[in-house]
């Protein structure tokens, strides 16, 4: 999906045309064409897989992961701890819902991740956004940079923390997120099975899974099932039921 929105996003109409969909797939562009089958699309899959969008189509969400991977290949990436989500992300995705709803286009152009993909690729192919920052007042030249310096500054913030960019700005993923009590799948640790080796919460690049309390976030989990990779004991699972009764006493992290 990365490839095809750059080969998109890139070329356009040229030879990048049979990767159409790739645009078409993404939650802001289909709302705004009145897809409306993309829409209840992405609405059904959240409510049954939590952020799967996150981990799937999101180009932002895939330079993270391509991040994440390169550090730990270098092995300069750190150890991930968990955090409290940060109410901050319900503040900007109230600012961005208004900013729509007012007719302020900048605000999404600049923080929704397509759009920060789209004007980072337009410094390729600036006819690309060139009608939009246009419309918007402003230069084509300044939607290009602000979309260069997003993602570089994205890529160093995923290299240190991981995606806290999806947790803690990105709209589109806080909204996902608020219908987490409401998914059918979700990520659980069974407290039976975990002697807390913290490989799960020192891999989360979400940084959502808090080994010592057997809690996992699921309203900032981005579906990436790295944790459900790295557990010896098969003690993290993504599965339907929520409430299992804790036979055993929690063990605390050493």
């Amino acid at each position: 999906m990365l490839i095809a929105s750059l080969l998109w996003l890139i070329l356009g109409t040229g030879i990048g045309s049979h990767a159409v969909f790739s645009e078409r797939f993404q939650i802001i562009p289909s709302a705004i064409g009145a897809c409306l089958g993309t829409t209840i699309f992405w609405i059904i899959a959240t409510l049954l897989f939590g952020r799967v969008y996150c981990s799937t189509v999101c180009p932002v969400g895939t330079v993270q992961d391509l991040t994440l991977w390169a550090a730990r290949r270098t092995g300069r990436r750190r150890a991930f701890r968990w955090h409290e989500g940060r109410k901050a992300r319900f503040i900007i995705c109230l600012i961005y819902l208004i900013s729509l709803a007012a007719g302020i286009l900048a605000v999404g152009y600049v923080i929704e991740p397509w759009n920060m993909m789209r004007n980072a690729a337009s410094a390729a192919n600036p006819s690309a956004t060139a009608m939009t920052w246009q419309e918007a007042g402003i230069p084509v030249a300044v939607g290009i940079a602000a979309g260069a310096v997003a993602i570089a500054g994205i890529v160093v913030w995923a290299w240190h923390s991981g995606r806290e960019f999806c947790t803690t700005v990105c709209p589109i993923g806080t909204m996902l997120g608020c219908v987490h009590t409401q998914t059918l799948f979700h990520v659980a640790i069974d407290p039976d099975k975990c002697v807390s080796c913290m490989k799960c919460e020192d891999i989360c690049p979400a940084r959502c899974i808090d080994v010592k309390t057997r809690r996992v976030d699921n309203s900032r989990c981005v579906r990436c099932f790295d944790c459900t990779d790295v557990c010896p004991n098969d003690a993290i699972r993504y599965q339907i039921n929520r409430d299992r009764n804790r036979r055993t006493p929690l063990m605390n992290p050493t």
